[in-house]
């Protein structure tokens, strides 16, 4: 995983997943400097065969967590992204939910976050 900082923004590449399984959870408030609130997902799908659903769950505690970029299913191989904007969270996990029609799937997340 590597993560870039910036004065209000950051950007985290994680590694790619190859059958559903959460992502590594990553820390979104670095007090003082950065206090997020908007998130992008940027996912990379190789080698689909029907189609993969992703989502990016976030969390005030780091415990329990809730969905703030609900389920979305992809269904070609590229580059897609999603957005949500004024929910403030203390950390991120992007979320390679599901995959229909074989196992052959790798997503590559990456969240850009700031405030």
């Amino acid at each position: 995983m590597s993560t870039a900082i910036g004065e209000e923004a950051f950007f985290v590449d994680y590694p790619t997943l190859s059958a559903p399984a959460s992502g590594n959870s990553t820390l979104v408030q670095l007090f003082p400097k950065i206090k997020t609130h908007n998130y992008t997902l940027f996912v990379t799908v190789t080698s689909i065969n029907t189609n993969v659903v992703i989502a990016l769950n976030g969390s005030i505690d780091g415990t329990n967590w809730s969905k703030i970029i609900a389920n979305n299913t992809i269904t070609s191989n590229g580059t897609s992204h999603f957005n949500v904007a004024n929910h403030p969270v203390k950390y991120v996990q992007p979320i390679f939910v599901s995959e229909a029609g074989g196992t052959a799937a790798e997503v590559l997340f990456s969240v850009g976050a700031s405030s």
